[in-house]
Parts: structure tokens; sequence; C-alpha cells
């Protein structure tokens, strides 16, 4: 799990990252700003998203498996992917 943590912040960069939620076999990723998330999931190739409009701002989550790591990055809902 620790060598897939290592890649997804060498493709992501630590500064965008504000902290990260780890779980056994998954990890999230909130972004420095929200709006970089979107940007962020496609850098990681995540493609699944699920919009949450009762939260403030609506956010969205973007999903899927990187280095075998389900991963979730959360971003503004409505942002152009």
């Amino acid at each position: 799990m620790f060598v897939a943590l290592i890649e997804i912040l060498d493709v992501l960069g630590e500064e965008r990252v504000a902290g990260l939620t780890i779980l056994r076999g998954s990890v999230r990723i909130e972004p420095s700003r929200l709006s970089d998330g979107v940007v962020m999931a496609r850098e990681l190739g995540l493609t699944e998203g699920v919009v949450h409009r009762l939260a403030t701002p609506a956010v969205a989550d973007w999903s899927g498996t990187v280095a075998g790591l389900e991963c979730h990055v959360r971003s503004l809902a409505g942002a152009v992917r």
C-alpha cells in the first residue's frame, strides 16, 4: 500500500494534497483546492464520478484503482473534465 501512496504523491505533488484518509485497501485524497480535484483525478486515471449535491459547495467524488489501491479524489461538482 505504501508504494501505491508514494506513486500517487509523485504524480500529484505533495503541495497539491491537503490530506489523505487511508483505510485498508483504499485512500481518499482531499485536494488543497477543490477546483484542482478534477485535474488530479484525470492525472490518476480515475473515471467514475458521483456528485453529492447536498454538500455545500456541491462536490464530486472521482474513483478508480491506482496501483491496486482503491482511490477517491474530491472536486467541485460541475467542473469540466
